[in-house]
C-alpha cells in the first residue's frame, strides 16, 4: 500500500507538470497568431466557450508531433490553464503551500511572479484558478476563497478579499475551483456563504456591491458565464 501511494503521488505530480508544459507548448506554437490577433483573456477564452476566432491554424499535428520551442520550470503545482494579453502569458502555481501568479513572455522568460496567499494542500494539491484579464488589471481567486486584483503589467497587488471569512463561506472537498468573471465594473465569484452563494464585488476596490440574498448554497466546481438576452445580462453558474 505504501508503494502504491507513493507511485500515485509521483504519477499525479508528473501529470500536473505535463499538463502545464502541454498548455505552454500549445500557446507557443500559435503565439504568432495570438500576437497578431485576439487575446485569450480568461478561462476558455473571451466568451468562455472554448472557441478561438483565429484562422490559418494547423488542421492536424505533424506525424512526429509539434515542435517544442521552449518550456518553463519552477511554476509550482496546479491545475490552472493560461491567459494571454499583449503577448504575455499568465498562469498560477503553488510553491511551498503559497499561490503565485506568473507573467511570462512569448520567449519563455519570466517577467514577474507574485504571491497571493495559501493554496490547496489536500487531495489534488495546487492552484485551480485561471487568471482573468480586464484592461490593465488581472484577477484570481484561490482554492481557499481569497480573491485578488493585480496590476497586469507590474504585478502590484491592488486589493484582496478573503471571501470565505467575509461572507461566512465554507470550502468544498477539493477547494474553490473557479476563475472569476467580470462584467462591467463587477467581478463575480461564488464563496458559498450565508445569503452569499454568489457575490458581486467592485473590480477596482474589492468592495461588496451585492450578495445573493436567500441563496446560501456551497460553491461548485465551475466558473460563471454571462449570457446576453436583449438588453439583459444573465449570470449563469452552479451552486
Amino acid at each position: 500500500m505504501k508503494i502504491n501511494s507513493f507511485c500515485d503521488k509521483q504519477h499525479k505530480e508528473f501529470i500536473m507538470k505535463k499538463v502545464i508544459l502541454f498548455y505552454l507548448s500549445i500557446i507557443i506554437l500559435v503565439s504568432s497568431s495570438f500576437c497578431k490577433g485576439a487575446d485569450w483573456n480568461q478561462y476558455r477564452g473571451s466568451n468562455r466557450d472554448g472557441k478561438s476566432a483565429e484562422s490559418g491554424l494547423l488542421q492536424k499535428w505533424p506525424d512526429d508531433g509539434p515542435v517544442l520551442l521552449w518550456s518553463v520550470e519552477g511554476l509550482g503545482r496546479g491545475h490552472s490553464s493560461v491567459s494571454i494579453k499583449d503577448g504575455i502569458i499568465y498562469t498560477t502555481g503553488m510553491i511551498d503551500k503559497t499561490g503565485h501568479l506568473f507573467a511570462i513572455n512569448m520567449k519563455g522568460k519570466l517577467i514577474w511572479a507574485k504571491k497571493y496567499g495559501p493554496e490547496w494542500t489536500g487531495s489534488y494539491p495546487g492552484t485551480r484558478t485561471t487568471p482573468t484579464i480586464n484592461g490593465d488589471k488581472i484577477y484570481i481567486i484561490s482554492s481557499q476563497g481569497r480573491i485578488a486584483g493585480f496590476n497586469r503589467k507590474s504585478g502590484e497587488l491592488l486589493w484582496q478579499v478573503d471571501t470565505l471569512e467575509k461572507f461566512q463561506g465554507k470550502n468544498i472537498k477539493w477547494g474553490i475551483s473557479e476563475s472569476v468573471l467580470i462584467d462591467g465594473d463587477k467581478v463575480f465569484c461564488t464563496p458559498g456563504g450565508k445569503d452569499a452563494a454568489i457575490v458581486a464585488l467592485n473590480k477596482h476596490t474589492g468592495e461588496t456591491i451585492w450578495t445573493s440574498k436567500g441563496l446560501s448554497n456551497l460553491s461548485a466546481y465551475c466558473s460563471a458565464i454571462i449570457m446576453k438576452r436583449g438588453d439583459k445580462h444573465l449570470l449563469l453558474t452552479m451552486v
